[in-house]
């Protein structure tokens, strides 16, 4: 049995690519189809602005021919700057239950790392920490939310087998009870007082300007993660657009004190459930059945939140809770998950154990030395 590999240069062969999970994934019920036009998209290189700033190998591994597995090598100059080590990192991993398959891929990006002169490859970052990160490796038993992964169990057994050694787990908490800590609701008028912090809802009609106090507060707080990678306003201004019509602006929140933004909390449903309706297509008929399907979104993600460290400690967080429970609850959000939180985060750990929060998935990001 003959494996190739091949460096994906032309459109078809990025259609090759895109399209392989459709085949990988055939029969599982847990899986979530991404819309292909999106997937073409995030890996055109010569458009995507995550690309203005990072170079990547893209790479497909056949069996006699056939498309059997997946890979995309990243170098990431922002990671570098960021963090002051060369680095590669790997994404976009898909493959058949096959180990030789699994090394040809891994092979193939650690050879395109270390040409570019990096010393660690780690992942998967679909492109980095900002998109889909972690291979999940607990937590099996039902589909993924927006924007998080979800692989068959034997994905850790392949990467483990060609090298790859965990550097750091990824927890997704669950909250599934829809009534408001009775202890919050009692201590939050008294929370918003002492703590002279204005809360409101994102402005719909002043977008532009929100998404940029968004990043802004963003690429502050989340430095406390060991995989953090800032957004360039491009790459914000571009993820806005793609979410924008996706938004319930009721659970999206921004703190002030005195007139400036100091943190934000950016949730949204799970529009999941649309996509698996969609199978990958907008047209002819996915438009319709994502629709249809947004009448049956009971969970949202909560995707970020956030305070600047001088303006942390004044209750600002358990408010993000409370009005997302407040809000959220009578539009029929049943559940929410706080997902990733970086395993040795125990403030975030602690603050979801006092919400009533349980640990349900784990994600692993893997690294190996070059």
């Amino acid at each position: 049995m003959a494996i190739t590999i091949e460096p994906v240069t032309t459109r078809g062969q990025l259609r090759t690519f895109v399209k392989l999970p459709y085949r990988l994934y055939r029969g599982d019920v847990n899986w979530v189809p991404p819309l292909i036009v999106d997937e073409l998209r995030k890996l055109d290189r010569s458009k995507h602005p995550f690309f203005k700033h990072a170079a990547a190998g893209i790479f497909l591994a056949r069996h006699d021919g056939r498309p059997a597995g997946r890979i995309v090598a990243i170098h990431d100059e922002l990671w570098e700057k960021t963090h002051g080590e060369r680095a590669a990192t790997w994404g976009w991993f898909e493959c058949e239950n096959d180990v030789e398959t699994a090394r040809a891929l891994f092979d193939a990006a650690r050879a395109w790392a270390k040409a570019r002169g990096c010393t660690r490859i780690i992942g998967p970052m679909s492109p980095n920490a900002n998109d889909i990160v972690g291979l999940l490796v607990k937590g099996f038993d039902g589909p993924p939310v927006i924007m998080m992964s979800y692989n068959p169990p034997w994905y850790a057994d392949l990467v483990e087998a060609t090298g790859g050694r965990k550097w750091k787990d990824l927890i997704a908490w669950l909250l599934d009870n829809p009534e408001i800590p009775e202890r919050l609701a009692r201590i939050m008028p008294m929370v918003e007082k002492r703590g002279k912090f204005k809360l409101r809802k994102i402005d719909m009609k002043d977008f532009p300007a929100e998404v940029e106090r968004a990043r802004a507060v963003y690429n502050e707080f989340e430095k406390v993660n060991a995989i953090y990678t800032p957004f360039t306003k491009e790459e914000f201004e571009y993820l806005g657009k793609d979410l924008k019509m996706g938004i319930d602006p009721d659970i999206v929140f921004f703190a002030e004190v005195d007139g400036k933004t100091v943190g934000v909390s950016l949730a949204f449903p799970d529009h999941n459930v649309g996509f698996r309706a969609a199978r990958g297509r907008l047209f002819p008929f996915g438009i319709f059945r994502m629709l249809l399907a947004r009448r049956k979104i009971h969970l949202i993600r909560v995707l970020s939140m956030g305070v600047l460290k001088e303006y942390r400690n004044r209750g600002i967080d358990l408010a993000f809770y409370y009005y997302s429970y407040k809000y959220g609850v009578p539009k029929g959000y049943f559940g929410a998950e706080m997902s990733w939180v970086e395993e040795d985060n125990v403030a975030m750990a602690n603050t979801a154990v006092k919400l009533g929060g349980k640990p349900y998935r784990t994600y692993r990001v893997y690294e190996q030395a070059l």
